[in-house]
């Protein structure tokens, strides 16, 4: 059997060679403090052996929530190849060279929108007014010295999943291949289900 992590890995570069507007993105999902399901979508940093790294702000509720109970999800589809793909495990959070990389490689206004959740307003905080957003964004940036130092509260998050569930349709039947991946001692297990 396959490692089910390079399969997903190879599908992803798949769906980023064939310019799948998806391939880039998942939704996480994680349960908060009263037990209601919370997903958000985000941005993959990488995907390969060591796991799914995502670049976040260790302070936003999808952090606080995985700290509380330990819970998360990862789902995603790649429709060009008509791939869907769920996840869980154990994660990570981390300050590593890779968030360095990673924020440099970010569009100049994300870059910001991190400087903002730091310096300014926590992400996911109440606001005002858009206005009120915008001149404090455009503050921020007329005072910002881009040293390409990523803020303090962006960290990775690193999924390792232990649970992998790959769905690949069959459009001319319907009868998708579907396939659950669980980590067992060390050793992937595979299960075929009814689609």
């Amino acid at each position: 059997m396959t490692d089910p992590i390079i399969l997903l890995s190879a599908l992803h570069q798949a769906a980023i060679e064939q310019h799948d507007p998806c391939a880039h993105f998942a939704t996480l999902i994680t349960v908060d403090e009263d037990g209601q399901p919370a997903s958000r979508i985000v941005t993959l940093r990488s995907l390969n052996q060591d796991g799914i790294a995502l670049l976040v702000n260790a302070d936003s509720p999808k952090i606080r929530h995985w700290q509380a109970n330990g819970k998360w999800e990862l789902s995603g589809f790649w429709p060009i190849a008509m791939v869907q793909y769920r996840l869980r495990g154990e994660a990570e959070l981390a300050q590593t060279e890779a968030v360095r990389l990673d924020w440099q490689a970010k569009p100049k206004t994300s870059q910001l929108a991190d400087l903002y959740h730091q310096r300014v307003r926590p992400q996911s905080s109440p606001l005002p007014s858009r206005q009120t957003l915008l001149s404090e964004l455009a503050e921020l940036e007329a005072e910002w010295q881009d040293d390409n130092a990523a803020p303090p509260g962006v960290s990775q998050l690193l999924l390792k999943p232990g649970w992998l569930e790959i769905s690949q349709a069959s459009p001319a039947d319907r009868l998708h291949d579907r396939r659950l991946h669980r980590l067992q001692d060390g050793v992937w297990t595979e299960t075929l289900l009814v689609p």
